[in-house]
């Protein structure tokens, strides 16, 4: 009985092996090709301009930007699309890095505040998901409590 069950440890251990490596190297080979991926996503991001005029569209940009980068396929399909968004999805695809709609949402908050004729900015729904997605804190929310507790409680 006692060889028997030393035979089985010896096998499980010697499939776990197998197993754990090709695991890490799966996860290797994901993480290089989201930053393959990601690169010529940066790029674009500094380079994309946003066309939006109005608070409706600005919002509905957003969305497509935070849906594209918490990976929501089947929330993209059925959300409006604007030009903006229409124009994001197809620059960017539906698979946006943190760093990527990161700066997507800062050139968006540079377009809204300075390069229209009043200051926009997005909902309070809007920002507060941006503030726990991305980390992102808009000018009007730098001393709001209910947006700073997302920020201060992800950097403890």
């Amino acid at each position: 009985m006692k060889k028997l069950l030393q035979v089985s440890l010896t096998i499980g251990i010697a499939f776990a092996i197998p197993l754990a490596l090709s695991i890490s190297s799966d996860a290797e080979i994901k993480a290089q090709a989201n930053l393959a991926q990601s690169q010529p996503q940066n790029s674009q991001a500094k380079k994309f301009v946003f066309d939006f005029n109005n608070s409706y569209d600005y919002a509905a940009c957003l969305d497509v930007i935070l849906l594209a980068y918490e990976k929501r396929n089947a929330e993209l399909k059925k959300v409006y699309k604007n030009d903006c968004a229409t124009n994001v999805l197809n620059t960017f695809g539906n698979n946006l890095s943190k760093d990527v709609a990161l700066q997507l949402v800062k050139s968006a908050d540079l377009h809204a505040t300075k390069g229209l004729g009043a200051p926009l900015y997005p909902t309070l729904g809007l920002r507060r998901r941006i503030a726990i997605d991305l980390g992102y804190v808009y000018v009007i929310d730098k001393s709001n409590p209910d947006i700073l507790k997302y920020i201060n409680s992800e950097s403890k």
